[in-house]
């Protein structure tokens, strides 16, 4: 079969052939999570899967008695109770640092206001969790201090929260997200630390509809865990490999490679 070259049409029979070899449980919470509880757990999700981040969320939730509790422990002390999901130091900074900047401004860990001020200002408000110029303007110094430990942005978590919690269209993208992107050919080759991240999402969020968004961000992400892996990815099993380029070209190495191998002799 032909590789498809159309974008959104590669995209939507990706997202039907992965979610045939992983179904999917309930993607909603019982009872959808706070606001603030949301912004944590999207620093737990990222370059994770959903399954892994809510059992580092439960963890964190289970070691420390509230939030304030852990704005005013260590770095090291949160990374702890993260492991063992990937990258727990950074996220705990981030984790720490973005209750430092809702407590400085807000004197509580109440967002619950700021569904009301509309998509496009609560977006902005959460993104000024995660950049220390900003936090800087407004006079949070401590908050700033420990934000700016940590030089991106972090996009996926403000994209997680529209998503999930502001009702908005929002394609979150993480490390392994881009990585399957990436190899199906919807993106080139980028650097996530400096590349526009809000102009690459805008580029996804055209193909995929708001409604199959948290569907194609939980699948991304458990195929880039389960078979298209950073390294030695499992092409021969991956239900994309027809119309994969990286795939195509993995497995015709493969395939040339065999052909020149010696067999090994039969024993007598």
């Amino acid at each position: 079969m032909p590789a498809i070259t159309n974008k959104q049409q590669l995209l939507t029979q990706a997202q039907a052939a992965l979610k045939k070899r992983f179904p999917l449980p309930a993607l909603e919470p019982e009872t959808p999570r706070p606001l603030l509880e949301e912004l944590i757990f999207a620093i737990c999700r990222e370059g994770s899967t959903t399954e892994d981040a809510e059992a580092g969320y439960a963890r964190l939730r289970k070691v420390f008695v509230d939030w304030n509790e852990i704005r005013v422990s260590t770095v090291q002390e949160v990374a702890d109770a993260l492991r063992p999901l990937p990258n727990s130091g950074p996220r705990a900074g981030w984790i720490i640092g973005v209750l430092h900047a809702v407590f400085e401004l807000n004197y509580s860990y109440d967002l619950g206001d700021m569904e009301k001020k509309g998509l496009k200002q609560a977006a902005k408000q959460v993104s000024r969790y995660f950049n220390d110029s900003e936090l800087k303007k407004l006079n949070l110094k401590q908050a700033a201090k420990q934000i700016g430990r940590f030089k991106q942005v972090n996009d996926f978590a403000v994209a997680w929260v529209v998503q999930r919690s502001l009702g908005g269209h929002a394609i979150p993208l993480d490390g392994p997200t881009f990585r399957v992107l990436r190899r199906l050919g919807v993106i080139e080759e980028v650097d996530t630390d400096t590349e526009d991240m809000e102009a690459l999402r805008g580029g996804i969020e055209h193909v995929i509809p708001k409604v199959r968004g948290p569907e194609f961000t939980e699948l991304m992400s458990i195929h880039a865990k389960e078979l298209c892996v950073e390294k030695n990815p499992l092409c021969a099993s991956c239900p994309l490999k027809s119309d994969c380029p990286t795939g195509i070209e993995n497995l015709s190495k493969k395939a040339d490679k065999d052909k020149t191998e010696p067999k090994p002799k039969k024993s007598r």
